[in-house]
Protein backbone atom coordinates (compact mmCIF):
# COMPACT_ATOMS: atom_id res chain seq x y z
CA UNK A 1 0.00 0.00 0.00
CA UNK A 2 0.97 3.53 -0.63
CA UNK A 3 0.44 6.70 1.06
CA UNK A 4 -0.72 8.65 -1.75
CA UNK A 5 -3.71 7.96 -2.76
CA UNK A 6 -7.30 9.38 -4.44
CA UNK A 7 -10.15 8.75 -2.72
CA UNK A 8 -13.55 8.01 -5.32
CA UNK A 9 -16.18 9.89 -4.43
CA UNK A 10 -18.51 10.18 -7.26
CA UNK A 11 -20.20 7.46 -8.89
CA UNK A 12 -18.50 8.05 -11.87
CA UNK A 13 -14.78 7.56 -10.24
CA UNK A 14 -15.90 4.51 -8.18
CA UNK A 15 -16.92 3.25 -11.40
CA UNK A 16 -14.07 3.84 -13.31
CA UNK A 17 -11.93 1.76 -10.75
CA UNK A 18 -14.27 -0.83 -10.39
CA UNK A 19 -14.33 -1.03 -14.32
CA UNK A 20 -11.00 -1.23 -14.47
CA UNK A 21 -10.39 -3.98 -11.71
CA UNK A 22 -12.91 -6.04 -13.48
CA UNK A 23 -11.14 -5.69 -16.44
CA UNK A 24 -8.20 -7.38 -15.28
CA UNK A 25 -9.84 -9.98 -12.84
CA UNK A 26 -12.54 -11.29 -15.47
CA UNK A 27 -12.09 -14.01 -17.18
CA UNK A 28 -9.53 -16.78 -15.92
CA UNK A 29 -9.26 -15.27 -12.24
CA UNK A 30 -13.41 -14.36 -11.60
CA UNK A 31 -13.77 -17.98 -9.82
CA UNK A 32 -10.79 -17.10 -8.08
CA UNK A 33 -11.86 -13.91 -7.04
CA UNK A 34 -15.63 -15.25 -6.18
CA UNK A 35 -14.16 -18.03 -3.69
CA UNK A 36 -11.98 -15.77 -1.85
CA UNK A 37 -15.05 -13.10 -1.48
CA UNK A 38 -17.17 -16.00 -0.27
CA UNK A 39 -14.62 -16.26 2.14
CA UNK A 40 -14.42 -12.89 2.94
CA UNK A 41 -10.38 -12.46 1.72
CA UNK A 42 -9.16 -9.68 -0.75
CA UNK A 43 -8.31 -10.44 -4.11
CA UNK A 44 -5.79 -8.99 -6.47
CA UNK A 45 -3.99 -9.11 -9.64
CA UNK A 46 -1.00 -7.05 -10.48
CA UNK A 47 -2.04 -3.46 -9.90
CA UNK A 48 -5.52 -4.14 -8.89
CA UNK A 49 -7.14 -4.86 -5.39
CA UNK A 50 -10.19 -5.75 -3.45
CA UNK A 51 -9.37 -6.24 0.22
CA UNK A 52 -11.56 -6.62 3.44
CA UNK A 53 -10.98 -5.32 6.60
CA UNK A 54 -9.15 -8.66 7.79
CA UNK A 55 -7.01 -8.73 4.86
CA UNK A 56 -5.00 -5.35 5.87
CA UNK A 57 -2.24 -5.31 8.96
CA UNK A 58 -2.14 -2.52 11.01
CA UNK A 59 0.09 -0.54 9.37
CA UNK A 60 -1.57 -0.95 6.01
CA UNK A 61 -4.39 0.70 7.99
CA UNK A 62 -2.64 3.46 9.66
CA UNK A 63 -1.84 4.06 5.79
CA UNK A 64 -5.21 4.42 4.74
CA UNK A 65 -7.15 8.10 4.67
CA UNK A 66 -9.98 6.01 6.59
CA UNK A 67 -10.30 2.74 8.36
CA UNK A 68 -11.82 0.10 6.70
CA UNK A 69 -14.46 -1.58 8.76
CA UNK A 70 -16.52 -4.98 8.66
CA UNK A 71 -19.21 -3.65 6.20
CA UNK A 72 -16.90 -2.16 3.44
CA UNK A 73 -14.40 -3.35 1.10
CA UNK A 74 -11.38 -1.12 -0.72
CA UNK A 75 -11.18 -1.58 -4.41
CA UNK A 76 -7.66 0.09 -5.47
CA UNK A 77 -5.81 0.79 -8.37
CA UNK A 78 -2.11 1.59 -8.49
CA UNK A 79 0.42 2.38 -11.05
CA UNK A 80 0.99 2.18 -13.67
CA UNK A 81 -2.79 1.39 -14.31
CA UNK A 82 -3.16 5.08 -12.86
CA UNK A 83 -1.16 7.91 -12.06
CA UNK A 84 -1.93 8.38 -8.86
CA UNK A 85 -3.26 5.18 -6.79
CA UNK A 86 -6.95 5.49 -6.47
CA UNK A 87 -9.06 3.87 -4.11
CA UNK A 88 -12.96 3.86 -3.30
CA UNK A 89 -15.24 2.39 -0.05
CA UNK A 90 -17.82 0.09 -0.93
CA UNK A 91 -20.55 -1.21 1.19
CA UNK A 92 -21.45 -4.93 0.81
CA UNK A 93 -24.04 -4.39 -1.45
CA UNK A 94 -22.77 -1.85 -3.83
CA UNK A 95 -19.81 -4.55 -4.33
CA UNK A 96 -22.14 -6.95 -4.61
CA UNK A 97 -24.23 -5.25 -7.04
CA UNK A 98 -20.99 -4.52 -9.05
CA UNK A 99 -19.83 -8.26 -8.83
CA UNK A 100 -23.91 -9.44 -9.82
CA UNK A 101 -23.05 -7.06 -13.18
CA UNK A 102 -19.83 -8.12 -13.63
CA UNK A 103 -20.59 -12.14 -13.40
CA UNK A 104 -23.91 -11.85 -15.39
CA UNK A 105 -21.68 -9.87 -18.37
CA UNK A 106 -18.90 -12.74 -17.89
CA UNK A 107 -21.42 -15.83 -18.37
CA UNK A 108 -23.11 -13.78 -21.45
CA UNK A 109 -20.08 -14.09 -23.10
CA UNK A 110 -19.07 -18.11 -22.10
CA UNK A 111 -22.18 -19.80 -21.21
CA UNK A 112 -20.23 -22.88 -20.12
CA UNK A 113 -18.91 -20.75 -16.54
CA UNK A 114 -22.52 -21.39 -14.80
CA UNK A 115 -20.30 -22.19 -11.22
CA UNK A 116 -19.93 -18.38 -11.26
CA UNK A 117 -23.87 -17.97 -10.43
CA UNK A 118 -23.23 -20.65 -7.07
CA UNK A 119 -19.91 -18.79 -6.21
CA UNK A 120 -21.89 -15.55 -6.40
CA UNK A 121 -24.89 -16.91 -4.30
CA UNK A 122 -21.57 -17.69 -1.93
CA UNK A 123 -20.66 -14.12 -1.96
CA UNK A 124 -24.18 -12.99 -0.90
CA UNK A 125 -24.49 -15.06 1.83
CA UNK A 126 -21.31 -14.16 3.42
CA UNK A 127 -21.90 -10.53 3.05
CA UNK A 128 -24.98 -11.16 4.31
CA UNK A 129 -26.69 -9.68 1.65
Amino acid sequence: MSEDYQIANSKIEIDKIVSTYFNFINGKYLKMALECFANREGYGQEIVFVSFKNDLDDYDMAQLPKPLDDEHVLVELDSPAVEVNQIAYLDFKTFYNYLDENVKNEIEKNREETELIGLLKKVKESLRI
